[in-house]
């Protein structure tokens, strides 16, 4: 694991510095060196105030250093809470992918990606339902999160056959880490992490998010 974050960090150093310019800016970027009498961040709080560092960009900034290492955190004990919060259902749809495989979950994410797309012109050119894309979008990355928490738990068993008996935890977060140093390495990494994270929502909703009984249209019924 220490190893992981070597390379998560060197990574993220690589892809704000060198790499840096084949990152697409949303908005400006504005480079100033730190100065004592900068402006504050917060102008409610005089005493916090721009902090830039060379070459890695300012720590707020996106596509920084700071921002892939925040991201990363962030992303990483999100995942790692789902596990926790709802250990069962993400022991289910584990158990589920393993006799599903790889490839159905990864177009039923595909199919679901395509439709959350359809749904979202529709309602984006309906003034009434234009509030329901961020609830489209929103129930997709949550779908997402989930999805990705068992694909590592499914990584961290497998390490733990060949590895030895390690909690399985600790192995889902190694997993974790590593998807993240994947994703960090520019355009295979991002073609790696984007397939990841279409299996991950094919898995979340193949398996109704680890739910007992899965699809099924008998429930109608009772």
């Amino acid at each position: 694991m220490c190893g992981l974050l070597v390379v998560a960090v060197v990574l993220a150093g690589v892809d704000s510095t060198a790499l840096r310019p084949f990152f697409p800016h949303p908005l400006p970027v504005r480079r100033v060196p730190f100065r004592p009498e900068a402006r504050p961040i917060f102008p409610f709080d005089p005493g916090i105030r721009e902090l830039v560092f060379a070459r890695f960009g300012p720590v707020g900034g996106l596509y920084t250093f700071w921002w892939f290492l925040s991201v990363g955190a962030g992303a990483i004990l999100l995942a790692l809470a789902v596990l926790v919060a709802v250990p069962g259902r993400a022991r289910r749809a584990t158990e589920r992918m393993a006799r599903a495989g790889f490839s159905l979950i990864l177009v039923a994410g595909v199919a679901t990606l395509l439709l959350s797309l359809a749904a979202t012109v529709l309602m984006w050119t309906s003034f009434v339902l234009a509030w329901g894309v961020a609830f489209v979008w929103g129930l997709a990355a949550l779908g997402m999160l989930f999805g990705l928490s068992c694909l590592a738990l499914a990584l961290g068993r497998w390490l733990c056959v060949r590895l030895g008996p390690i909690p399985s935890l600790p192995a889902a977060a190694v997993a974790l880490l590593a998807f993240f140093d994947i994703g960090l390495i520019p355009v295979v990494g991002w073609v790696v992490l984007g397939l990841l994270l279409a299996g991950a929502l094919g898995l979340a909703v193949l398996t109704r998010l680890g739910s007992a009984t899965g699809w099924s249209l008998e429930e109608l019924d009772r």
